[in-house]
This record gives C-alpha cells, structure tokens and sequence, in this order.
C-alpha cells in the first residue's frame, strides 16, 4: 500500500504538467481564433520608397486576380478598386481575415505542446463566370507564399499546403500585415503601365536580390494595412 502511494505521488508532477499544457494549448487556440482576428478587412497599400514609380504603388488596393494577389489603383469615392480599362470589369479586392491553418495538413515535424497554431490568412475570392451571384455564397481560399517564386497566391488547402502558409499576423498597432513576424512583402513591376504589379514575399530583406527577380524587374517595398470591411458587406461564407 505505501508504495502504491508512493508511485501515485510521484506521478502528480507529470499528470499536472500535462494538464497545464493541455490549458495553455487551449488559451493559444482561443487566442488565434479570438473574433477581432476574425474581422475581415481589405488592404490598401503604403510605400515611401523614393522611385519614380512610387505613386503607382502607393495608396493602391490589393485584389486577387488570375490566381495572384496584385496592386490596383483605388477608387477614392468608393474605396475599392477602379473598374479595368481594358475589359471594364473591376477586380476582386482581398476581402479576408486571419484563421488558423491546420496542421494535419502540414508536413511539419513533432510540434511540443503547448505550440502556437500556424495563423493563416483567408480570403473571398472572386466569382466563378458561372455562378450565379444572387444564389453562391462567397467562396474562401488560402492565401500562400509560393515555395519557388515567392509570389503571394490564392488558393484551395490542397493547394496551399505545399507552400508557406503563415504565420500570419498584424503588427503591434494592428494595421500591418506580417508573415513570419516580418513586413517582408514588396511590390514587383511584373508588367509596366501602372496596373502590373504584384506582391511577393521578401523574406531576406534584399529585394529578391536572391531570387533574381531584382536584377530583371522593379521592386519596391512596402507594407499592407488593414481596413476594417463593414459588416454589411460580408455575405455567409463557404467553409475552408
């Protein structure tokens, strides 16, 4: 009886160690998934590079357009973006909102407990040419940092998780977007004309020296901010 006693003692520290990991764990999920990271907002884009191409760049909208996240001037009635002037449409603007990636889609090796979820970043994407607008809910996908191009993408889960995912975050004054802690994305002058940019992710800081992007395009840098979507403007969403 005494040693019984005794092996029950001496395994209270591992039973209250696992049962603290197992509230901390449960105090980061609610922390990832607390409803203000789950407001939606748009981004507008702020750059103070001295370049010539600077106003192309700055005070743009970012929109999610033939599977890429893109720069496109602003409508300053509206506060979204021009209609095109080629085709007369108007892009679908980066509707979206932080949510936690998950992990068993993820080839990651063993995560200790307690460990922060991987915060991802979602968005609506734009309409099929098929659907029916007044009938489809809105349609989420993931967006990414492509693992051979460093081009921010949109996509299914399937597609997403081949490619760095997150985390996403917000800066300490909650209007930067981060990825990996940083604000590492800059704008690429894929095409020229004022409607060619796209956001890329600059994780050495070196304007995709590395990468051999800067050696053939224009790259600036700059941060994307925040802002709040009214409610109203939101439908029901599609789950992830």
């Amino acid at each position: 009886m005494v040693l019984l006693d005794l092996l029950t003692i001496a395994g209270l520290p591992t039973a209250v160690g696992a049962s603290e990991a197992v509230h901390q764990q449960q105090l980061l999920d609610e922390e990832a998934e607390a409803p203000e990271r789950q407001e939606p907002f748009y981004l507008d884009v702020y750059c103070d590079a001295q370049s010539r191409k600077r106003e192309e760049v700055h005070g743009a909208i970012i929109v999610l357009k033939d599977g890429k996240l893109r720069l496109w001037p602003k409508d300053s009635k509206t506060g979204l973006p021009k209609e095109d002037p080629d085709s007369g449409e108007t892009p679908h603007p980066f509707t979206g909102f932080f949510y936690p990636f998950p992990t068993e889609n993820l080839d990651l090796p063993h995560r200790p407990m307690p460990a922060p979820p991987i915060l991802g970043l979602v968005s609506t994407i734009p309409a099929s040419p098929k659907a029916k607008s007044n009938t489809m809910r809105p349609k989420l996908n993931w967006i990414y940092a492509d693992s051979e191009t460093r081009e921010l993408k949109y996509g299914p889960r399937s597609e997403a998780k081949h490619h760095t995912v997150g985390p996403w975050d917000w800066t300490e004054d909650e209007q930067g977007l981060t990825l990996e802690d940083e604000e590492s994305l800059v704008a690429v002058e894929e095409e020229k004309g004022g409607y060619g940019w796209a956001v890329y992710w600059d994780r050495e800081d070196d304007r995709l020296k590395q990468w051999g992007v800067l050696e053939e395009k224009r790259v600036l840098r700059c941060s994307l901010e925040r802002r709040l979507v009214e409610e109203k403007e939101m439908g029901g969403l599609d789950d992830l």
